[in-house]
């Protein structure tokens, strides 16, 4: 059992909504055969909505483990879970009206900045 159980569950179905999504652009492949990512708009949707939550994974993994040490993990798994949100929000609203994401962008980007800052803090502490 881990000493983080709320980070841990968060970071878990972090993973999994990331696989969903590429479950969602597999199936939605359709006419657009490998290795092409564009030609059928609902399919290049999907595509965006996996490829960008992976770049947003990929930034807020490591920020959410090492801010989870100053943070506790009450914190830790409330940013996974705002986060997971975030994502959600991003995907509805993207795969309706690409140009209405922002606030699922904004609701992926929050965590990560609170999370960047809670892995600064204590660096900052131990060098002063």
């Amino acid at each position: 059992m881990t000493a983080l159980p709320l980070t841990s569950l968060g970071t878990i179905l972090m993973v999994l909504l990331t696989f969903y999504f590429s479950i969602r652009v597999g199936r939605m492949r359709g006419k657009v055969l490998a290795p092409a990512t564009s030609g059928d708009p609902e399919f290049e949707k999907a595509f965006r909505i996996h490829y960008n939550t992976i770049e947003q994974l990929i930034l807020f993994l490591p920020m959410l483990w090492l801010s989870v040490g100053y943070f506790g993990d009450t914190v830790g798994g409330a940013l996974a879970l705002v986060w997971l949100i975030g994502r959600l929000m991003y995907m509805s609203t993207y795969q309706k009206d690409p140009t209405k994401r922002t606030p699922g962008v904004l609701l992926t980007l929050a965590p990560l900045a609170v999370a960047t800052v809670g892995a600064i803090i204590p660096l900052v502490q131990m060098v002063l």
